[in-house]
Formats: C-alpha cells, structure tokens, sequence
C-alpha cells in the first residue's frame, strides 16, 4: 500500500545520499576532521526537482475556487414523533405545523475551465443548491454567487458559472497519456482547510465496479484526498487537469491512501453537454452483453471483452452487423476488457458520430462500422409512477450488479425507491427488476411510464425478477394509489 510513497522519498533522497556520500569518501583518512558542510550543487539539483511541483501549487491557487452550498432542508428536531396525525385528533388539536425549513451549508471544491467564468465541480456537492458562493484560494478576490448551469448524477459532474471575464483557468489532460506512477497533485478544501495541496501518485487506471457512479474508468490515487476536496482538481506536473477528485475508500471518513477521480475525457464530454444543452445525452448502441467467465473464454478464445447475449431490433449494432455471440474487443481502438468498460466507452459518445467496432466472431477479428444513436436522458433517466408510488431508473450492467442480480443482461427498469405510501411496500424491493406490464416489454424508463399511463384504469400486471433470480407476477387493482 505504500509502495508509491516509499519509491518516492527514495528518489528524492537520492542527491542527499549521493552528498552524503561523497563528503564521507572525501574524509575517511581522518574522520576526526570531518565537519559538515552543504554542497551548493546538490541543493541546485533538489531545487530543480520541486520546481514543477511549486508552480502547478501556484497555478491551483489561482484557479481551484471553494464553494459554500446552501441547501434548504426540513427541521427534524422540534415535530418528532408528532402524536396526532389522525383525522379525529385533527379536529381538536389541529393539523401538524408545517416543518420548519432551515438551511444546511456544505463545502466543496471547484476549478475554472474557461476564462469566462465556468467552473468544474461535483454534482452531489451542488445538487439541492438553494445559493452557490465561490471563494478564492489566494483571496485575490471577493466573494461570488454562481449560478447552476446543469449537472449529471450518473457520473456526478456539474457546472456552475461566476461572472468574471480573462480569468485563470486549468487545460484538460489527453486521457492517453496518464500512465500508472506518474507524479499527481491533488488541490482543494478539506475540512475547510483552503488552499491544500497533496502529492501522490496515479496507483491505477479505469477502476470500474466501485458503485460510484454508472459510468465507471476511475483513476485511483495515493495523494491525500478528504471531505472537502470533492470537485477539486487532480494533476500532473504541467499543471494540466487528468481527473476530478470525487470519492476516497475508507473506514474512517478520512483518508487511508484510496482515493478515485473522474479522468478528464468524461469531466470534457459531461462539461460541453451542459454548457450547451442544459442537459446531457448518451451514446446508445443496443446490445446486451454479459462477462466472459473460464468455460466461456475457452469456447470463444478470449478471457477479454463483452459477449453479445442479444442485439435489439432497429439499434446501430444491428445495422452494423453485429451478431449474438460476437464479442466486443474494442471501441474506436481502445481495448474493451469488460461489459463496464464498453458501457463507459458507449455512453461518452456523441450520438451521430460513427464509430469502430473490433469483435471476435468465430475466433476471427471482425471490423464493424457503426452510428452511434442518440438516446436522450430522458429516456434513459428515472422514472416515476404515482399509482405505484416508485422511482424506476435503467437497467445496466451497473445498476444489475449493483443490486446483485445474477442475470446482467437482463431488460427493463430497475425499482430505484418506493413512497412509504406505496400499494407496493412489502411486495417489492429497491432492487427489483420490471420486465413486463400487462405482457408489454419494458426497456426504459420512458416504457415503464407509458406502459402505466395505458393501464389507469385497468389491473395492471407487473412481471418482476428479484435480486434472487426468481420471476413473480404482481398485480394491481384500479384505482389503488390516488393520482397526485
């Protein structure tokens, strides 16, 4: 685990050791002259070695800014446990008070990317913003609102805009040339400590799994990340931007040397999308794939990829050709090891854009040209229901292995809350996949929300998989959830 930090201090001992050593090789006739003295060169050569280091920490304190979110929450100290809540006791006592609303403050971290005033954060930090204040690492200026230009849960990255004009701001690294042990430095505010600055380096590249966010290919480092640091940016001696610091593995809160940052390709692709549209849509290219375990990759020859379990009708990779029991080896030349990997690659595409496609197929390299199709968020986005009284959100390879379903690739939408009020409570669970209502198939949130537009006034007919893999049918009466 230490390793990194380890291999590190050795290399920045080494001029000292080397001093060390010739001092020594020049006294050893008669030690008890020696006396100590400071060899100029050597503390040239150190000099030279923390130089970048010092100017991407000079750069990060002009264009890595601390925000203080207000966000607008209920009271819950002085109406717990309200005793009266029926109606009877209503005519005597009254209805309960409406709860008092009082604002939370939370701190972040952001960094400018344009120089007219946009700024580069997390979205959970900024997502029930009531009020947005932007202060500045060097105090060179006052304190600014900010105003939310958009944000994206799915791979928690927002934009927020300050009126300013030439201001400072950070470049994007190419995602290409991040290599594992390169020098990083990570800026922020943790536990509102302003103007912070850590230097590690990048343990691992395209960590996926972590339930993070749906789109996966973190970076993972050593240097210190903390609360507070969310949104900040990491990067590398040139003072350019390789990731967004957004998330640490501890057991504590703090920091045990795992730290995860969003790598820069998808912080540009989420960032363009909101500075234009307000809103972000994903590429979409229509096959259900699946992992490639030891008996699959003996039959298909690989260990490596996604295997094609189906390709919908009408989608870009039927009209390109790809087949059932292909197996995706890469993306536009970028290798593709797993079903989490190609999600990622697909979804950051530009929907119309035409894209490459290397599969194997009969243990034969094949060359596919397809168009990316475009799928905008609402119909990949959450959904929700009031006679059912639940949230819904797309079934991914994400989300599916997220809520342990031991079949991920299966279709429909995933049962993301359920209202306490629900005619569904104790029946199904967050977690649960829909499949089918009244026989119609359901693939996406946009499905699920029609599908049950069609059955106001009918029982409607929910076939369910649950996370243990087992099918139910549930029905529901009409009429049994009120219409908000």
């Amino acid at each position: 685990m230490f390793k990194p930090i380890s291999y590190y201090l050795v290399s920045m001992t080494i001029p000292f050791g080397l001093a060390t050593g010739f001092v020594l090789g020049a006294n050893t006739s008669s030690p008890k002259e020696y006396e100590p003295r400071l060899d100029k060169n050597y503390v040239k050569i150190v000099d030279e070695v923390q130089r970048p280091f010092i100017y991407v920490s000079t750069k990060a304190k002009r264009t890595v800014v601390q925000l203080k979110v207000e966000c607008a929450t209920n009271s819950q100290s002085d109406m717990r446990g309200w005793p009266f809540e029926d109606e009877f006791f209503n005519q005597f006592f009254g209805k309960r008070p409406p709860q008092e609303q009082r604002a939370k403050m939370s701190l972040g971290t952001g960094f400018f990317v344009t120089p007219d005033g946009y700024i580069l954060t997390n979205y959970h930090v900024v997502k029930n913003a009531k009020t947005i204040k932007v202060s500045f690492l060097d105090q060179s200026e006052k304190e600014l609102p900010a105003e939310f230009i958009g944000g994206d849960p799915k791979t928690d990255v927002a934009v927020i805009k300050v009126a300013v004009e030439n201001h400072e701001y950070l470049n994007f690294a190419e995602d290409n040339s991040v290599e594992v042990g390169q020098c990083v430095i990570a800026a922020g505010n943790p536990f509102e400590l302003t103007t912070s600055i850590t230097m590690g380096v990048i343990s691992a590249k395209n960590r996926n799994n972590l339930q993070i966010t749906d789109v996966g290919d973190f970076i993972q480092t050593d240097a210190a990340i903390n609360p507070g640091n969310s949104g900040g940016p990491l990067l590398n001696l040139y003072g350019e931007v390789v990731g967004m610091n957004t998330a640490i593995l501890s057991n504590s809160g703090g920091y045990m040397g795992v730290g995860f940052a969003i790598p820069s390709s998808i912080c540009q692709n989420i960032m363009y999308q909101l500075k234009k549209d307000g809103q972000v849509r994903w590429g979409y290219l229509g096959v259900s794939v699946q992992f490639i375990d030891a008996d699959l990759a003996e039959a298909f020859g690989t260990a490596k990829g996604a295997l094609v379990a189906s390709v919908q009708k009408g989608s870009p990779a039927e009209k390109a050709g790809v087949q059932s029991g292909d197996v995706i080896l890469g993306i536009d030349g970028k290798n593709i090891n797993s079903p989490q990997e190609l999600e990622s690659a697909i979804r950051l595409k530009t929907p119309g854009k035409e894209i490459l496609v290397s599969v194997l197929r009969e243990k034969k390299e094949v060359k596919l040209k397809a168009v990316i199709d475009d799928r905008i968020a609402s119909e990949i986005g959450e959904g929700h229901d009031a006679r059912l009284g639940i949230t819904v959100e797309p079934a991914s390879q994400g989300t599916l292995q997220r809520y342990a379903h031991a079949i991920l690739d299966a279709e429909g939408v995933i049962v993301k809350s359920i209202d306490d009020n629900s005619p569904l409570k104790g029946k199904v669970q967050v977690g649960y996949l829909i499949s089918q209502i009244n026989n119609k198939k359901i693939r996406t949130a946009s499905d699920f929300v029609q599908a049950m537009k069609e059955s106001d006034n009918k029982i409607a007919t929910l076939l369910i998989l649950s996370q243990r893999g087992q099918y139910l049918f549930v029905s529901l009466a009409p009429g049994s959830k009120d219409k908000k």
